[in-house]
């Protein structure tokens, strides 16, 4: 039989292996909630969380923040997300979404902006079907993924520079070449909201639309039909997925795009981008 005095010892060594895990136990709490896992605010690049098997942000219902500590956003796809055209330093409606959140819901809302300048719907997709990827990992923990995508393949396919030639006011658009080559373009597209409604599927998706930015180079408005149509389509692939609403841009610049485009005649100036956050906003409330 063990001794009274050897267990005595054994019990005051357990009780002393116990506070140690205790002890670093609580440390460990206490590192979690003072230098939570770091996110980007703003519009540089940077690199997604560690990689997880579950979205770890994404425990409310899709667009429902009332259950999460705060709010992240992972902003993907072309020159809109990057806020290129914004000289406010605001960075482009993307920081204007953040701002607006943070206001709203009274929580710290943080940013990954991801996205890259003069990327297609090719390019979205390559970065998608990366096997963990930064796009891919970051989306599994967003409550929130905003992206543009689309302008590029309508606007830059068989032109040469489209910004240069307006400049020079010698645009011409071959709309022929484009209508040859959306039902790849809308393939992709389709392929791209997909593998982002399934990597986080109680996010809520916010797909923002492009505009006509040449309307004034367009008498016949063809390049209106032209974008028209890819609404029609982006309307009917949100149809068959849960969390993607699309958000259309085409009125805020087709009266007066002069007044909302920057120098390039391309990109959104700083209002432009102000009056796409808000259609973002009310999207999300």
């Amino acid at each position: 039989m063990i001794s009274t005095k050897a267990l005595w010892r054994i019990a005051g060594t357990a009780a002393f292996l116990a506070t140690i895990l205790l002890i670093i136990g609580f440390g460990y709490a206490v590192r979690t909630v003072v230098f939570p896992g770091k996110a980007v605010s703003g519009t540089g690049a940077a690199p997604a969380p560690a990689a997880s098997t579950a979205p770890t942000s994404s425990s409310a219902a899709s667009g429902d923040f009332s259950s999460v500590s705060r709010v992240t956003i992972l902003a993907v796809g072309d020159s809109l997300t990057r806020g290129i055209g914004d000289t406010s330093g605001k960075g482009g409606y993307v920081d204007r979404v953040k701002d607006g959140l943070q206001k709203q819901l009274g929580k710290d809302v943080y940013v990954w902006n991801l996205a890259v300048s003069g990327a297609k719907t090719a390019d979205l997709l390559r970065q998608l079907d990366e096997k963990n990827g930064a796009i891919a990992d970051a989306a599994k923990k967003a409550n929130v993924i905003l992206l543009t995508i689309g302008g590029n393949d309508l606007f830059d396919i068989g032109i040469g520079d489209p910004q240069a030639a307006a400049q020079a006011d010698k645009l011409t658009l071959d709309y022929a070449s484009i209508q040859k080559k959306l039902p790849d373009a809308y393939k992709r597209l389709e392929s791209s909201l997909t593998r982002l409604s399934q990597l986080n599927p109680r996010a809520k998706i916010i797909y923002l639309m492009f505009y006509h930015p040449f309307p004034d180079y367009d008498k016949e408005r063809a390049g209106a039909l032209l974008v028209q149509q890819w609404y029609a389509k982006a309307f009917e692939i949100a149809n068959k997925l849960g969390n993607v609403t699309v958000v259309p841009t085409y009125d805020l610049f087709d009266q007066s795009p002069p007044k909302y485009l920057f120098s390039d005649h391309f990109h959104p100036n700083s209002e432009g981008y102000a009056r796409m956050a808000e259609r973002v906003l009310q999207a999300l409330n």
